[in-house]
């Protein structure tokens, strides 16, 4: 079987634009912005809201301080990301939190077309010693952030799970950067 040279080069065409397509689109991902204009410099947005962790029928709500940094581009960060008044149900309605830190900070984030992704979530939180649960300290390799405007953020939930243990919650983004940035 003879093959024909126009078909094998317009094939070969195809590809190449196809290929060329796809790049372009990739390099096209969405950015941090500032109205309609990329961030170039290191902004700093402040996250207030509250988690609900739950697992085997236990849970704690915590009130949530973050700070979410970028320079622009399609990434940030999680520098700061600080639990304060904390209750517990469930199982363990009857115990108070002694202590929550998050571990391995900063945690990197990045942006999608239409939320963010943080990466290895990990809040660690032990109990009172009469609690008969010590601690949790659990590892969420991916949380959806998702951005209620993400042209211009003032309002976030999120949402992640591994394997018997949940976290999700809100933020707000704090003035005076509420609604000022996005992603696009």
């Amino acid at each position: 079987m003879k093959i024909d040279r126009r078909l094998l080069l317009a094939g070969l065409a195809a590809v190449v634009a196809v290929c060329s397509l796809m790049s372009t689109a990739s390099a096209s991902a969405a950015v941090w912005k500032m109205g309609g204009t990329n961030v170039t410099k290191l902004i700093e947005l402040g996250l207030s809201g509250g988690e609900v962790a739950e697992w085997e029928e236990k849970g704690v709500s915590c009130s949530i301080h973050a700070t979410l940094t970028t320079e622009g581009g399609s990434t940030g960060k999680i520098t700061k990301f600080e639990n304060n008044s904390c209750t517990t149900f469930g199982k363990i309605s009857t115990c108070t939190v002694a202590s929550t830190k998050a571990e391995g900070l900063p945690w990197t984030v990045t942006v999608n077309t239409s939320d963010l992704t943080i990466k290895n979530w990990r809040v660690k939180r032990t109990f009172n010693v009469d609690c008969g649960t010590a601690s949790v300290d659990k590892t969420i390799a991916s949380m959806k952030m998702t951005l209620l405007s993400p042209a211009a953020i003032a309002e976030t939930e999120f949402l992640g799970e591994i394997t018997g243990y949940k976290a999700f919650g809100s933020f707000t983004v704090d003035a005076p950067n509420s609604g000022t940035y996005g992603i696009g």
